[in-house]
């Protein structure tokens, strides 16, 4: 989608969609990965066989640090983790008072130097010593609905002086071995099958093309770059869920053979298979691979990435259409059928690197080609592509996904619940012949049909109260379920990525004109309980009252058998 990354780097957020039945299961129309053991019999599953999620969220570790700005010191005064070196200075400064609570937070580091903090977080008293490190604690003091409210680290080194190993624990963890990610966020992702790191990977816009350009977990504050590679694979291997995994667009072999031996190195299966023998997976272990993301999609820089590496080499990406499918805009246009001629050779590289670099495990490798839910046209450009300078395209290409989001115009239907509600109905039904297409195109290939994401896609300057409302209203449970049998009428129980984990609470009220993402408000709401007594509104109350309600997390979770 085109509406999310932009937000969080303006406003410095943590850090200043002739056979037409339906495509088999998921579970048994892919190559199969390790399975899990049977040795400890049956369990009820815990975990949806095709409902995962792309992973955003607005609290997700227990040390912040992770989420605020880098200091502000000259490159050649920091050291490799980001710090000031000794006899320099300087200053974190992260607008980050909308999404922290109030509490007690408590911090530490190593050295010498003298750390501050200011803005919205006060030192309690005086620093003391144990374990190698000053330690303190720190009262922060939320203020949702609202930017400009900063959260200050300053450090001062003297002469021969450092600070490093900044640490800023969420309230309610110790400093002594507190795990890396919150309870809360681990219980948000109980439900989903697989997760997706296209978000945590800065995907769209990325630069990165040198594998030691990558984010690092040592380093302070986030990176532009993206979450560490560290830090995805212990998720992967503390829940034991899908990973989907997504490579830059100015990444070369070389990247490619270090992100596919790290994660080969890194993956711990046997923590993977425990996970998932507990949760009852029904499904074998993937790593899902795709190329950038949305590479149709002229609004992110992949295209231009792409066409300016079709025209390098038009001999090889002519731009002709030589497939079946439309619709005629779309397949008509030779500059994006390049697109999707670089598009699926990069796809077959990949897919081929990581299987060469996963050695005894390459089975659980899974590439996917995603491409544009108006149409199939651009999927079989690529597959059609593959099938001319390789061969048959299913051994290449584990599923074709796409983005099967629905949403209504930005008029008068949004004007009241009453007539939103059956608008978005009417908007997802009105695909039926296109979905139907894509059932089609799956079948010739024999490749399954996946969503790389999906959901409802309100945005707009209209009536955003009626649409924020609209996310914690019994309705739009109603309208989800709906939506997901009509996933599975066409393409059976194929794995559907739903866009997005969480969201933020106190973001300020214009924002959500850029759309409610979150499948959940916070990660700070309890989805054991917001999800029963979901109401029925009547339009005129305030959204942050509704907050508790999570009606499409409850139809997502509602998928595990």
């Amino acid at each position: 989608m085109k509406r999310r990354g932009w937000i969080l780097a303006v406003f410095l957020l943590f850090g200043c969609g002739d056979d037409s039945s339906p495509a088999p299961d998921a579970s048994t129309d892919a190559p199969s990965g390790d399975s899990p053991s049977a040795d400890a019999g049956p369990v009820v599953p815990t975990v949806s066989s095709w409902v995962g999620t792309n992973v955003a969220a607005d609290l997700t570790r227990v040390d912040v640090t992770y989420q605020l700005a880098p200091f502000d010191t000259a490159a050649n005064q920091m050291d490799a983790n980001g710090y000031p070196v000794a006899g320099a200075s300087g200053k974190s400064s992260t607008d980050i008072g909308f999404v922290l609570p109030s509490g007690t937070y408590k911090i530490a580091y190593v050295g010498t130097g003298t750390l501050t903090v200011s803005g919205i977080g006060k030192l309690d008293g005086a620093w003391t010593q144990a374990s190698g490190e000053n330690r303190n604690t720190v009262t922060i003091t939320g203020t949702p609905g609202a930017f400009g409210n900063f959260l200050t680290l300053q450090i001062t080194n003297g002469s021969g002086q450092t600070v490093t190993g900044v640490r800023l624990l969420y309230p309610g963890y110790d400093y002594d071995a507190p795990p890396l990610f919150l309870t809360q966020f681990i219980a948000l992702l109980k439900p989903f099958r697989a997760l997706r790191f296209m978000d945590w990977e800065a995907t769209n816009g990325s630069t990165i093309a040198n594998w030691s350009d990558r984010p690092a977990s040592a380093h302070y504050g986030k990176s532009p770059n993206g979450e560490p590679w560290e830090h995805i694979v212990e998720l992967v291997n503390e829940t034991g869920k899908d990973c989907w995994v997504t490579v830059p667009e100015h990444a070369d072999d070389a990247y490619m053979h270090s992100l596919a031996q790290f994660l080969r190195a890194n993956l711990d299966f046997t923590r993977i298979d425990s996970a998932r023998q507990a949760q009852g997976f029904m499904t074998p272990f993937q790593v899902i691979v795709e190329d950038s993301n949305e590479t149709w999609n002229q609004g992110f820089t992949a295209y231009a990435t792409f066409a300016a590496i079709a025209k390098g080499n038009a001999t090889r990406y002519t731009g002709k259409y030589t497939g079946s499918f439309g619709p005629s805009w779309m397949t008509g246009n030779a500059a994006l059928m390049q697109v999707a001629q670089v598009h699926g050779d990069r796809l077959v590289d990949i897919g081929n690197v990581f299987k060469q670099d996963f050695t005894d495990k390459a089975s659980v490798i899974h590439p996917v080609l995603s491409g544009w839910a108006l149409g199939p046209g651009y999927s079989d450009e690529s597959l059609t592509f593959i099938a001319a300078n390789y061969g048959d395209p299913k051994n290449y290409v584990s599923y074709v996904a796409i983005a099967p989001y629905f949403a209504t115009a930005d008029d008068t239907t949004t004007g009241s619940l009453a007539t939103l509600f059956p608008a978005m109905t009417q908007n997802f039904t009105s695909t039926a012949s296109t979905m139907q297409d894509f059932v089609k195109l799956g079948a010739q290939y024999g490749i399954p049909i996946a969503a790389y994401e999906g959901g409802q896609s309100l945005t707009g300057t209209t009536n955003l109260t009626i649409k924020h409302l609209a996310q914690s209203d019994v309705r739009m449970h109603d309208t989800y379920v709906q939506y997901l049998q009509f996933w599975k009428t066409n393409f059976g129980s194929s794995l559907f990525m739903h866009f997005s984990l969480a969201g933020t609470l106190g973001l300020p009220e214009n924002i959500y004109q850029y759309g409610f993402w979150g499948s959940i408000a916070s990660t700070q709401v309890d989805p054991t309980t917001c999800g029963d007594n979901l109401p029925t509104l009547i339009g005129t109350e305030d959204p942050k009252t509704e907050s508790s309600h999570c009606p499409k997390y409850r139809a997502l979770a509602e998928q595990v058998p």
